[in-house]
């Protein structure tokens, strides 16, 4: 087959760009039958390091796609089409969007197959949005992507669900794929770091509910000595609604500057000295498609504690504790019995790696070359 690709959200830093990367890197290892053309944008074609079955083509944008399809822009007609169009010219057998976020509308013959990662926005646009025109054009073009789609693609049985109840799409339609870690995330032999910390890993986005940990950290100051809290993700170039200005006054109001520290991007090298150092990694987000963040540090043998009631109960499972997001008192006693029992931690740890292990990119490309195969036999 002639498989398409939307790669709109290649340079995108974010779940959605990693889930691109990562799945065609394994597409690259195991596929042995298909050919690939990789629509991009220029910024990212010229990044794009992968050649033989994969032809990049490159599509010229009046914006990247990871800057117009962000929290506070909107893509042009123009570009939509001119997506549309070198999409076309092609002779596809598939259309695949990895990510409903960069879906432009597909004009060719070709079946689509296309990635919804999580009702997020659905379930609470005021969390996801900061205007009603923005909600509004989000949900024509999910309107329209989903009309388009001979199948959807999502990455846990709980998104599955979600788009059952949150966008109508019946359960026959949808496939799961499990998302998996990059191979830079491993377990290492470190040296603890001076200063004990609790991490987070993540954008800092409202619906992440990162005032929750904020305030629950604040509960536990006096152990042990030096505890810090770290914020890992980008606030300054980040494509996503953010709610860095309000937790860094939350941290300011409760005496907390010397303690909690906003790092920025972190490439995946030094993220995995971060996840192997930290005394545990706490995940509290209000809702979640897969939560990577907390299969990543498990994969790294890190304690987790997470929030239940959505896709990290699935992913987790009993490799850490679970609590209710919106509980600050819950989270503050999880975090606390990790850093109060070391025998605690390191069942936790071992439980974790455990259960990372039946995670895999090469397996999840396995799985989507059986989905690309049932979609091109499908008809819209």
């Amino acid at each position: 087959m002639l498989i398409g690709v939307d790669g709109g959200c290649w340079s995108n830093r974010r779940g959605y760009g990693r889930f691109l990367r990562e799945i065609l890197h394994a597409l690259a290892r195991v596929d042995r039958e298909n050919e690939y053309v990789v629509f991009l944008d220029p910024p990212s074609y010229d990044d794009f390091p992968l050649r033989g079955p994969f032809r990049p083509v490159r599509v010229s944008l009046s914006q990247p796609v990871s800057e117009a399809a962000s929290a506070e822009g909107r893509r042009s007609v123009v570009d939509l089409l001119r997506m549309s169009r070198a999409a076309a010219r092609e002779s596809l057998d598939l259309l695949f969007f990895s990510s409903v976020y960069s879906y432009f509308p597909a004009l060719g013959r070709a079946p689509v197959l296309l990635t919804i990662h999580d009702t997020i926005p659905e379930r609470d646009p005021k969390l996801h949005f900061d205007s009603w025109k923005q909600g509004l054009f989000w949900r024509a073009k999910v309107r329209l992507a989903l009309s388009q789609a001979s199948l959807v693609l999502t990455v846990s049985e709980y998104s599955k669900r979600c788009l059952g109840d949150f966008l109508g799409v019946r359960p026959e339609k949808v496939r799961v794929m499990y998302e998996a870690t990059s191979q830079h995330l491993h377990k290492l032999d470190v040296v603890p770091p001076e200063s004990p910390y609790i991490l987070y890993v993540g954008g800092l986005s409202p619906h992440k509910n990162l005032a929750t940990l904020v305030r629950a950290f604040s509960r536990l100051r006096a152990r042990p000595t030096g505890l810090r809290l770290v914020l890992a993700g980008a606030y300054t170039s980040d494509s996503f609604k953010g709610s860095y200005a309000q937790l860094r006054a939350l941290v300011h109001d409760l005496g907390l500057d010397g303690e909690v520290t906003f790092t920025g991007f972190i490439p995946d090298e030094e993220l995995c000295r971060m996840y192997n150092q930290a005394s545990v990694v706490a995940l509290p987000s209000l809702d979640e498609g897969f939560g990577l963040p907390a299969l990543e540090a498990m994969t790294c043998g890190t304690p987790v504690v997470a929030s239940a009631g959505n896709a990290m109960e699935e992913i987790v499972g009993d490799a850490g504790i679970l609590v209710e997001p919106r509980d600050e008192a819950a989270l503050a006693e999880a975090l606390d019995r990790i850093l109060a029992d070391p025998a605690l931690a390191a069942d936790l740890s071992a439980r974790a790696l455990r259960r990372a292990a039946g995670f895999s990119w090469d397996r999840a490309a396995r799985e989507l070359l059986s989905v690309f195969q049932e979609t091109a036999r499908r008809a819209r």
